[in-house]
């Protein structure tokens, strides 16, 4: 049963007591949950499974918890475990970013994160270019987002083949003394990895009882990394454009490890559609459309499988699907853009460039898409040419004599 602990118009802060005795999870959201407070906590119904006692700290939204009133929830936290034998926080990507921020505010032993960020702030993170609308919209407050250092040593766990993952991780490290452990090919976030190869909740556990072993982790990960379909389909899909045969075998191999995994279809999809077998590889996307509900992200590589097969038409309204689900989302509009360009819609790709601009007028890359779109192809090539020109031109000047 949860018991409220706190609750404003920005968070709401509920336990789940399985027993006074034992030490507390302190949960934060990741990205992508949506508005209002109307759901589960993060990791919820596992740590009730595993019989945990755990307190859920929910954002209204994607906004990386830069709230005014965060430390009252905090302290509200604090207040609930105060006498615990022990309190660790633990979150996933944006989830995870609160997990070290928050530490100390709550009077945690330890932290799990898994994938965080350092930080998406524009003026601290320039390089994070995975949120740019959140990122820009959001009022960013320096007694949150300023130093990542807290007195208990994180546990990170990351892909290393992400470069902005990877990067984050340093980040957290430098400010803080941290604890890596590199889980390659495992996506972002890890947690479906780690939940497939059994290791998430021996993770958690392990954290929770002060019996972290870095590298009998490591060693799991290497062991049994095989097993996992993400692992294998990451892999696939990493595979450069000259081994198409290797990253379908790869996808196929994760497939068969579960049908039912639909990031193992959609890697196959994927394959496929590198190989050139466009028939199936859009038979199968057709398939993860309908376990899914037609949503977006499973949209987009759909309409991309029918391009290149040719179906030209159905390519450009599934574009237009996939923008009608959040029209005033401006990274929807940008790809349609340069999906209409890439289709031959010049007229179109502009008219949408434009309301892409519209949507997000500071984002200085849309801007250069549209102005790209209105002069051209050809016409970059002059403008390259006559630059080139004029470089040239400069360099024999200040090389005469004079």
């Amino acid at each position: 049963m949860s018991v409220e602990l706190f609750r404003s118009d920005t968070l709401l802060v509920k336990k789940n007591t399985a027993d006074s005795a034992q030490p507390w999870v302190i949960t934060f959201d990741h990205h992508s949950i949506g508005n209002g407070f109307d759901r589960h906590g993060f990791c919820e119904k596992i740590l009730s499974g595993m019989g945990i006692s755990a307190i859920h700290i929910l954002g209204r939204g994607n906004d990386w918890y830069q709230y005014d009133d965060v430390f009252d929830a905090l302290a509200a936290v604090r207040k609930a475990t105060a006498g615990a034998l022990r309190r660790i926080t633990y979150g996933s990507s944006m989830g995870g970013y609160a997990a070290v921020r928050f530490a100390d505010a709550v009077g945690a032993d330890a932290v799990l994160a898994l994938s965080p960020q350092w930080s998406i702030n524009p003026s601290r993170a320039r390089w994070e270019n995975r949120w740019p609308e959140d990122s820009r919209r959001i009022r960013w407050l320096d007694k949150i987002d300023g130093s990542a250092r807290c007195r208990a040593k994180p546990v990170l766990v990351y892909d290393p083949h992400l470069p902005l993952d990877r990067r984050h991780a340093a980040k957290i490290a430098a400010e803080t003394p941290s604890v890596l452990i590199p889980a390659p090919y495992s996506g972002h976030p890890t947690g479906t990895f780690l939940n497939e190869i059994g290791l998430l909740q021996q993770l958690i556990e392990d954290v929770l009882k002060d019996r972290f072993d870095a590298q009998a982790v490591t060693e799991t990960i290497r062991a049994r990394r095989s097993i996992s379909t993400v692992y294998l389909g990451t892999l696939s899909e990493r595979q450069p454009d000259v081994r198409p045969r290797m990253a379908l075998a790869l996808a196929q191999a994760a497939y068969g490890l579960n049908p039912d995994a639909t990031l193992a279809a959609l890697s196959l999809a994927r394959a496929l559609t590198r190989a050139g077998n466009h028939a199936e590889a859009v038979a199968l996307h057709r398939e993860i459309l309908l376990q899914t509900g037609r949503m977006p992200m499973y949209l987009v590589p759909f309409g991309e499988a029918l391009r290149l097969s040719g179906a030209q038409r159905e390519a450009i309204a599934i574009a237009k699907e996939v923008t009608d689900v959040a029209p005033e989302t401006a990274h929807l509009g940008n790809w349609r853009a340069a999906f209409l360009w890439k289709c031959g819609e010049r007229s179109a790709a502009i008219c949408e460039q434009k309301r892409a601009v519209a949507l997000a007028p500071k984002n200085h890359r849309y801007r250069l898409n549209l102005y790209e779109y209105r002069i051209g192809r050809c016409g970059w090539y002059w403008i390259d040419l006559f630059r080139s020109c004029l470089e040239k031109w400069a360099s024999r000047l200040s090389a005469e004599p004079r």
